[in-house]
């Protein structure tokens, strides 16, 4: 059986949450992740802005319910 993991926000955030937690998701380091906004924030002329704000909504808090943990 494969394993679902829920992509959420991070515990280690400086602004939401929301760089970080997909750093983790993918396993890259949250300043990586960070860097990779910054870019695509300057590549889309700010459009990340939004992005990011609007994912900053969608994303569950770090310690949402996850139910492979509830399967245990």
């Amino acid at each position: 059986m494969s394993r679902f993991r829920c992509l959420k926000k991070s515990q280690n955030n400086l602004l939401a949450g929301v760089a970080a937690g997909m750093g983790e998701f993918v396993g890259w380091s949250p300043t990586r992740a960070r860097a990779g906004w910054v870019i695509f924030g300057i590549l889309s002329f700010g459009f990340a802005v939004v992005i990011y704000t609007i994912l900053a909504f969608l994303f569950p808090p770090p310690n949402h319910f996850d139910l492979n943990e509830f399967r245990r």
